[in-house]
Parts: C-alpha cells; sequence; structure tokens
C-alpha cells in the first residue's frame, strides 16, 4: 500500500512538473486530473499480470497521442496549461479503456484484432492533424475539416496529388509502424482473475475510466470534430436568417453625405461588471489605465448604464438594431448599425474574438455579415467558449484593416466570459486570494491592458474620431451565478460603458459632446446604443432614428421609471430602490 501511495505521488510530480514547465504556468484546480491520472497507472498497473508490459504500452500510446502538443507548439496557436492537462488525462483514461477491453478478451486474436481497430480508431485524429499540418503547416481546425468534407473526389485526388510530398508519405509509414508497435506491445497485456476482488477492481477501474473520458472529452483534438458538426448545423441556420434578414432590409435608402466623416470605433464587451473594476470604485486595482484618464476632458464614464438582456445573442440583437425594448418594432423588420452605417457611405468592418457560427452567436454573425470587411481570429465553432487568442490578438490584427476617411469599426471581444482564467496570459495572474472571483479580476485587468492598446493604436489615426465602450451584459461573480436569466440577480445586468473622443470631434461637435457629458450620469439599458450611436455619427433619419433613445439628443427621456431589462420583464426602478434601501440601513 505505501509503495502504491509512492508511486502515485511520483507520476503526480512528474507529470504536474512537465506540464508546468512546458508551460510556464500552473493550474491548481486542473492538476487534480493529473493527479487522477496518476492514481489510474498506478492501479491499473497493479491488475495487468506484467505492469512493465503495461508502462510499455501507455508509454508508447501517450507518446503518439501526445505528439499534437509539437504541432501546436510551432503553429501561432495559444495553447493553455489546462488544455495540456485536460487532453492528457483524456489520453490516459482512452488508453486504460482499450488496454483494459483488449486484456479481459479470452482469446488472443480476438485481442490482436480488437487492438488493430481500436488503435487506428484512436490514432486516426492525431493522423490527421500531422498530415494537415504536413500539407498546410497549421494546426486543424474545423474550416480544415470542412474543406476535405464539401469536397469531390476529383478535387480530393488533385489536392493530394499537388500537397502530398516526401513528408507526408513518411507520416503515413510512421503511422503504420506505431500501430503495429503499439498493437505488439498492448497484445501482451492480460489482467489479472486470480480474486473476485480483483474482478471487481478491474469492472471499478473501468468505470473510473470511462467518468474520466467523459468529464475531459472536450479538448483541444476532440473539439474539432465536435465544432466541425455544430458548424454545419448552425450554419444552416444562419442562411436562413440571413436569406430572410436581406428580403426584409431591401428598402433602406440613404444619402453617402449623410453622417460624420471620420474613423468611429465601437468596442463590445462580454459578461463585464463594472463593480469589480475599479475605476468604479472597486477595492483592487483592476483597471489601472482607466483610473488614469477617466477624469480627463475627452472622456466620459456612465454610471448608470444596465444590460437589456443578460445573454449575448439577445443582448446585442437588441442593442445593435433599431429594435429595442421601449417601441413596437419586429426585430426582422430592424435595420441594424451596420444597415445604416453601410447606407451612408461609412466602410464597415467587423473584428471579433468570438464563435463565428454557432448556436449561442448566429443571429449576430448575420449582422456582422454584412460589413464591408470581417476578421474572424477565433476558428473554433458551434457551441463552444474555445479560443485560440487572447483578446490582444485584435490590436494586432488592426493592421489588416483596409482604412478610409468614413469608417465605422466594431471589435467584438471575448472579454471576461467563464472560465475566467481562460481570458488572460499568465502575466495578468495578478490576484489569486478569492478563487474564481480572483480569475474574473485578472481577466477584468486584462480586459484593461488591451484596451489601452486598443486607444494608444486607434488614436494616433488622423481620421480618429471616437471610441465607444459597452459591454453585451454583466456577471453575477459575487454569488457565482455567472449570467443567466433563470436565476436572474441585478448583478448580471450592470454593465460599463465610456467614450473617448478626438479633439478635433469635440471642437466640431461642441453640442453632441456637451450633451453626452450631462448625461453620464443618466439611466441607460444598451438597447439604446443604436440610437446614441447614430447620434455620435451624426445620421438622424426619421425612418428609424428615436431621439428620446439617443443619449446626444436634448429629449434624450432619461426617466428611470421608463427602464427595463430582460426585454422589459424587471424594472431598472426595482433596483435603484432596493440600493438606495441598502445605503440608508
Amino acid at each position: 500500500m505505501v509503495k502504491s501511495i509512492f508511486r502515485v505521488l511520483i507520476f503526480y510530480i512528474i507529470f504536474t512538473s512537465v506540464t508546468t514547465l512546458a508551460m510556464h504556468d500552473f493550474s491548481p484546480r486542473h492538476t487534480l486530473f493529473l493527479l487522477a491520472d496518476a492514481i489510474l497507472i498506478t492501479v491499473g498497473a497493479k491488475l495487468m499480470q506484467g505492469a512493465k508490459a503495461y508502462y510499455k504500452s501507455m508509454a508508447a500510446a501517450m507518446a503518439v497521442l501526445c505528439s499534437v502538443f509539437i504541432i501546436r507548439y510551432v503553429t501561432p496557436t495559444a495553447l493553455k496549461v489546462w488544455d495540456v492537462d485536460i487532453y492528457f488525462s483524456f489520453c490516459i483514461a482512452l488508453v486504460n479503456i482499450v488496454l483494459l477491453v483488449s486484456a479481459i478478451l479470452p482469446q488472443p486474436v480476438l485481442r490482436k484484432l480488437f487492438l488493430c481497430l481500436a488503435g487506428a480508431l484512436v490514432l486516426s485524429p492525431i493522423l490527421l492533424c500531422w498530415g494537415y499540418y504536413a500539407t498546410e503547416h497549421a494546426w486543424l481546425n474545423v474550416d480544415g475539416v470542412m474543406a476535405v468534407l464539401q469536397t469531390n473526389v476529383a478535387e480530393a485526388v488533385e489536392y493530394v496529388k499537388d500537397r502530398t510530398g516526401s513528408f507526408s508519405v513518411l507520416l503515413a509509414l510512421l503511422y503504420a509502424v506505431c500501430l503495429a508497435v503499439w498493437g505488439k506491445l498492448a497484445s501482451r497485456v492480460t489482467a489479472r482473475k486470480d480474486s473476485w476482488k480483483t474482478v471487481a477492481g478491474i469492472a471499478l477501474f473501468l468505470v473510473l475510466n470511462v467518468v474520466l473520458v467523459f468529464r475531459t472529452n472536450d479538448n483541444f483534438v476532440t473539439s474539432i470534430f465536435r465544432e466541425t458538426r455544430d458548424y454545419q448545423k448552425n450554419y444552416i441556420e444562419f442562411a436562413r436568417q440571413k436569406e430572410i434578414r436581406k428580403n426584409n432590409l431591401s428598402h433602406i435608402m440613404l444619402q453617402n453625405s449623410i453622417g460624420k466623416k471620420g474613423v468611429f470605433v465601437l468596442v463590445i464587451g462580454e459578461s463585464q461588471n463594472p463593480y469589480r473594476m475599479s475605476a468604479y470604485g472597486y477595492k483592487l486595482k483592476t483597471t489601472p489605465w482607466l483610473d488614469s484618464i477617466k477624469n480627463e476632458p475627452n472622456v466620459l464614464l456612465f454610471q448608470h448604464a444596465y444590460a437589456c438582456q443578460v445573454l449575448t445573442v439577445p443582448a446585442l440583437t437588441y442593442a445593435l438594431t433599431a429594435k429595442n425594448q421601449y417601441n413596437s418594432m419586429k426585430l426582422e423588420q430592424a435595420v441594424s448599425l451596420i444597415d445604416v452605417a453601410k447606407a451612408a457611405g461609412y466602410r464597415t468592418v467587423w473584428l471579433s474574438n468570438q464563435v463565428r457560427y454557432g448556436g449561442w452567436g448566429t443571429p449576430v454573425t448575420v449582422i456582422a455579415e454584412e460589413a464591408d470587411q470581417k476578421i474572424w481570429i477565433n476558428s473554433h465553432q458551434g457551441n463552444t467558449l474555445d479560443t485560440e487568442y487572447y483578446d490582444g490578438e485584435l490590436i494586432n490584427r488592426l493592421q489588416d484593416i483596409r482604412r478610409s476617411d468614413k469608417m465605422l469599426i466594431v471589435l467584438h471581444f471575448m472579454g471576461n466570459h467563464i472560465s475566467y482564467h481562460s481570458r488572460y496570459p499568465a502575466e495578468f495572474d495578478k490576484f489569486k486570494e478569492e478563487g474564481k472571483r480572483s480569475e474574473y479580476d485578472n481577466s477584468i485587468l486584462y480586459n484593461d491592458h488591451v484596451m489601452k492598446q486598443l486607444l494608444d493604436k486607434v488614436s494616433q489615426w488622423p481620421e480618429f474620431q471616437g471610441l465607444v465602450y459597452f459591454s453585451d451584459h454583466g456577471e453575477s461573480v459575487e454569488l457565482g451565478k455567472a449570467h443567466n436569466s433563470g436565476t436572474f440577480v441585478f448583478e448580471m445586468a450592470y454593465i460599463p460603458m465610456y467614450m473617448y473622443f478626438s479633439p478635433a470631434y469635440i471642437r466640431e461637435n461642441e453640442k453632441t459632446f456637451r450633451a453626452l457629458r450631462a448625461a453620464q450620469t443618466h439611466y441607460f439599458t444598451n438597447d439604446l446604443i443604436f440610437n446614441t450611436m447614430l447620434g455620435v455619427m451624426d445620421i438622424r433619419d426619421a425612418a428609424f432614428y428615436e431621439a428620446e433613445n439617443d443619449l446626444t439628443a436634448a429629449g434624450y427621456n432619461a426617466d428611470v421609471k421608463r427602464f427595463k431589462t430582460l426585454y422589459g420583464r424587471r424594472s431598472i426602478l426595482e433596483d435603484v430602490n432596493n440600493r438606495q434601501k441598502q445605503v440608508s440601513q
């Protein structure tokens, strides 16, 4: 028993040390998976007739399965330490299941046949990843898989002829050799059946490995194929919605001379709670950059902004269109900010770190796809929150924008979305005392850094006029409820909103800027961003513009009694009264 515990500790230390040193990062929560791996390997060796044969076959399989780390290392895609831990655990459990099923089969012939089939199935995704890297020098993604699925036989043959070189041939041979060697090693592994306790242990061991496979099956390799399935389904829905919108909005007509010249930037944050930002009074210094500029004369920090909904799609489909909680317009008939800007002669750009085609974002993508230039840096598809890059990469991609003297640029961040620890690089892991809450604070700190980089960049452009930042919705961090309308608390609806204008804009639009400055203490819901942006850009067409919903207008209706969230189901006044009661107590 003592020897087994010692082996578990040794394996755990080795696994943790290797992943920590390789990734220059440490994730205590995810090393629990590595502890489970250490236990399962130790128990697996005990349940087999020959521990050496088990260790050799496990090591051989893991060498092939983990070879994909090399591809991720040499390609420009982000890989986090928890990605490594989760995938490693998935592989350990999967190999254990294959070895155990093979070990309990009665006939050697059956074992070899099973190992041949199971080995080919388990190792084939690795071959695909390496094959794609050999031809494209990139990590396999949904676009790559879809290219294969959508091609015909003639195109496939032509592609293979054109792209297959000596490395690809060598890769195929190496795959066959690895499969043969592993099959030979694994066929020597047999299960002990010397007592009913051992048989019961084998059954429990199998169950535990199956559980671990299910707990870790959403990893950076398997997600490629799951996302491909989701992509196919969601793209069909995207195409349907786009056609409906195209037919409904064919009537929009504006003169190209309408609207202010210059570059306007709209930034959409994600899941950001202003009360975890030091610029809004939070105790920790999570927004040092915003703290330093918030009192500058050309910066406006709005104090009472709320989300109209607490999920991204419903919030943004109102925020980016003429539809809001306070009018009776049908959503499918509502023009979008992109539609209006294009009709007014603006060149429009959509730059996003969100998933392009997914069940959670497709309606927003329908709006985004109308932009003149689309840059999506997140190649994941479907119902996933994974990213390949941190939001800072969006700033690097500004260089790809084809600039003009009349532009609207929309950036959509992944921001502060759960899982919070996935949203920032290791150097921003500053706050540590409160677990997930601290991870959220770190994501706020990184968001502040990215916004500093963004403003430093765009404010140097001669055509730059102004930047507007708002979050799609908030996040219940204190209560740990994230954002879910079924468990709604007002913390989910609190959002930050701030603006920065160039000296030239302020000088030429004194009345507009003065109105915005006075509105910093007004109540506001983000479904009014559409009208406010039109006010900022001076596009006030009576067909869709509503002055009572525009912060720049003298006729803005600031009556707190009218403001709602959750699509009109909850009154903002309820929250205002509750907070006043708390202050008075």
